[in-house]
């Protein structure tokens, strides 16, 4: 009985993190030395989060990485410290979904640590 009662907190409050936005990617955990973190969200064109989307983050030399937006719609990731941010270009990708814009907020030629983008999908 006591272990049913376990199991089943624990799973309350799994729940509970995931739907408050809880997201495995812990910011005190960054890898120093990885490069500027991209984060954002993506959204559809009402402002609902678009889950499950990818981002891919492309520099114009090297290898391309992706990303997958959460509950919220968040994505977090890096690329290689070695690339300019203002080199890199976001995209977001969904089945079913078509890109609109990509706002970004960080200036570009700015060597910031953190470049906050926000993708505006709409469904097809």
């Amino acid at each position: 009985m006591l272990m049913r009662l376990i199991v089943l907190l624990a799973g309350v409050v799994a729940a509970a993190q995931a739907c408050a936005g809880g997201d495995d990617y812990d910011a005190a955990n960054d890898v120093k030395g990885a490069g500027p973190a991209y984060f954002g969200f993506v959204r559809d064109h009402r402002g609902s989060p678009v889950v499950g989307a990818q981002v891919v983050l492309t520099p114009k030399k090297g290898k391309a990485v992706s990303l997958k937006s959460n509950v919220l719609g968040l994505y977090r990731g890096h690329i290689s410290k070695d690339v300019q941010p203002d080199q890199v270009q976001v995209s977001c990708v969904k089945a079913g979904y078509k890109q609109l814009k990509i706002n970004r907020r960080t200036p570009p030629g700015k060597n910031d640590m953190f470049i906050e983008t926000e993708c505006t999908m709409q469904r097809q």
